[in-house]
């Protein structure tokens, strides 16, 4: 197993005839902690305008067996940042080190890391059995760990590799008893099958591609690349093609194996649940550039900027422009209220200056009439159950998202009043999208 560094990783694509280039991005969002990595800066070079930017100054550490998330929405270059990992895709700038070794020069199969890619590129008329070893019979034995957490040195053999590799290929078709197995391809065997188990498909081992279900086939390509044992798993958005209900099975599979098998792995996903519940840091990324790194409840509660407090969360977050009035007062053309003593340091700069408010919807909570509770139009009630989500409106322009308890009832064209939570309010600068606090 082996850490992962990346350090200013940039990626260039040639703009197409007629294509405008990507707007720059003006803002300069805090990595967190601040020890791992420098700022998020914008990349001052100058570049031809026959030049797209993809990905601008990544700086990432993965630590030995952790498991990172990277979300962000589609098009943020975060499928290209896994695919230069892999040595898929060829970087501009930058360093890439998997344990001790810089990779940047090495193709992908001497990079010792194991991809799982979101369409599970399954070989369609191989059995399962022969997907999971295809990799296995084209790596050197010598000091391969084949089993988790063993080492074990194969024998020499006894015939030429080449004919040996042609004898076990022409007698594999042939009934048990009559097939030639190397001892290569019983060291093979015996990891195929610790693999099957370890995933619970022992039964699905004769059966083609096309025999499985979306659920099967997944665990399919998981297990291709837990097989290699390699220092790093890759996974490209691999539950994105599964139903509801085995997403959320699939998704606790993969935390409980790679727990179990302490592999180094670095996950990309578009679905912040995902993140949440999976990683155990998340590096959230925009435009090509990372935003913040910190654990799930980390970026929920303290996040760095605008953007990363309206991507995780769901509903999202609510935002609203507002005016501070020295010491702590927010003021609001709806309403009015007063901040607690601990905002005190951070509004000295801003008194009579327009800040972004930003409020979860479990924080608003239904309320009575007052100078500092919001009047609101219900639009929209969507009854879950266990939850109820509100669409409603501030003086017919701002709509907001609520979270109620199940029990509240709360009718369409109702008018309702609404109370903050004082404690969990956000600031933002409008300019940067900083957080204030």
């Amino acid at each position: 197993m082996a850490q992962v560094v990346l350090e200013k990783i940039y990626k260039s694509f040639p703009n197409r005839k007629g294509e405008r280039t990507a707007a720059p991005v003006t803002t300069e969002p805090l990595l967190t902690p601040v020890d791992e990595a420098p700022l998020v800066a914008v990349d001052q070079s100058p570049q031809p305008p026959e030049t797209v930017n993809i990905l601008r100054r990544i700086n990432l550490r993965v630590n030995d067996g952790e498991f990172m998330v990277l979300v962000g929405p589609s098009g943020c270059g975060k499928s290209t940042l896994l695919r230069i990992i892999a040595g898929l895709e060829e970087l501009t700038g930058g360093k890439i080190w998997v344990g001790d070794r810089l990779v940047n020069d090495l193709p992908p199969k001497e990079r010792d890391i194991a991809m799982v890619f979101q369409n599970y590129a399954l070989y369609p008329h191989l059995t399962v059995y022969d997907n999971i070893a295809f990799g296995l019979r084209r790596t050197k034995l010598g000091n391969q760990q084949w089993r988790v957490g063993t080492s074990k040195e194969q024998p020499p053999n006894s015939l030429p590799p080449w004919l040996e590799n042609a004898v076990v290929g022409m007698t594999r078709s042939l009934p048990k008893g009559l097939r030639y197995s190397s001892d290569k391809e019983k060291a093979v065997d015996e990891q195929v099958r610790y693999v099957a188990n370890l995933l619970q498909i022992e039964p699905l081992l004769n059966r083609l591609p096309k025999q499985l279900s979306g659920g099967q086939k997944q665990r399919v390509a998981l297990g291709r690349a837990i097989a290699r044992n390699p220092q790093v798993f890759l996974m490209d958005e691999p539950l994105s093609n599964l139903d509801a209900k085995l997403r959320a099975e699939t998704r606790s599979q993969i935390v409980k194996l790679q727990r179990q098998l302490g592999t180094t792995t670095i996950y990309v996903t578009h679905d912040q649940t995902e993140a949440m519940t999976m990683g155990d840091r998340i590096a959230v990324m925009n435009l090509g550039q990372i935003q913040q790194i910190a654990p799930p409840l980390e970026l929920y509660n303290y996040p760095a900027n605008q953007f990363v407090a309206g991507f995780i969360g769901s509903p999202p977050m609510n935002f609203l422009p507002i005016q501070i009035k020295a010491p702590l007062l927010i003021q609001h053309s709806q309403f009015r209220l007063t901040l607690p003593e601990e905002w005190k340091p951070f509004l000295k700069n801003y008194d009579e200056r327009s800040l972004i408010l930003g409020i979860r919807p479990e924080h608003l909570n239904l309320s009575v009439p007052a100078t500092k509770n919001l009047a609101v139009q219900v639009e929209l009630v969507e009854a879950l159950g266990n939850d109820t989500y509100l669409s409603v409106t501030l003086d017919n322009e701002s709509t907001l998202q609520v979270r109620i308890a199940s029990d509240q009832v709360v009718k369409v064209g109702e008018q309702v009043w609404l109370s903050i939570v004082v404690e969990k309010i956000h600031l933002f600068d409008p300019q940067t999208g900083k957080t204030i606090r």
